[in-house]
């Protein structure tokens, strides 16, 4: 009997410490047949502006002025994930799916968190494997540490879950 074909979630962003995360799971969790699933929060649509009158009942509201530019953020961070993490993929021909997320430009962490264990739930994840910290300053600062994006996922998913530290010094 043919195994199932797996699904693993890797929690991208342009970072060297979501790369390790992601160099891991094709080193250590990947086995032919699986699909890697990248998924990445991006931070970029800015909320309409409201405006209100000092009259009861006048309330107008409207885009905010000036260029958003949502579709190039949009374009250019899928572009920087493909660049970075394209290279650890190819090199063993891994099949992967790049899932991206829009959220306001003020997401907090628990809500990135919600929205990639959403991810997980509807990929039937495997294994899920994300960065213990994706700050790209100062690496070596927060090994043994976890982000607020891995502290939430940490606490709340309910599949298996590989936290790999940054190689320091890489």
């Amino acid at each position: 009997m043919p195994e199932r074909k797996r699904s693993i979630v890797i929690c991208a962003e342009d970072t060297p410490a979501a790369a390790d995360a992601c160099a891991w799971a094709v080193r250590e969790a990947y086995r032919e047949g699986d699909v890697l699933h990248l998924a990445y929060v991006i931070p970029s649509l800015k909320p309409p502006m409201e405006v209100y009158h000092g009259l009861p009942g006048t309330s107008y509201s409207f885009s905010s002025p000036g260029k958003h530019n949502e579709d190039e953020r949009i374009s250019a961070a899928k572009s920087a994930i493909e660049a970075r993490f394209l290279p650890i993929l190819k090199e063993k021909m891994v099949p992967y799916e790049l899932h991206l997320y829009a959220e306001r430009h003020d997401v907090t962490p628990t809500r990135v968190g919600e929205i990639i264990l959403n991810c997980v739930e509807e990929r039937d994840a495997t294994l899920v494997v994300l960065a213990s910290h994706n700050k790209p300053t100062d690496r070596d600062q927060f090994v043994g540490k976890v982000g607020s994006v891995a502290q939430y996922i940490t606490k709340h998913c309910k599949r298996p879950l590989a936290i790999i530290p940054p190689i320091i010094n890489a």
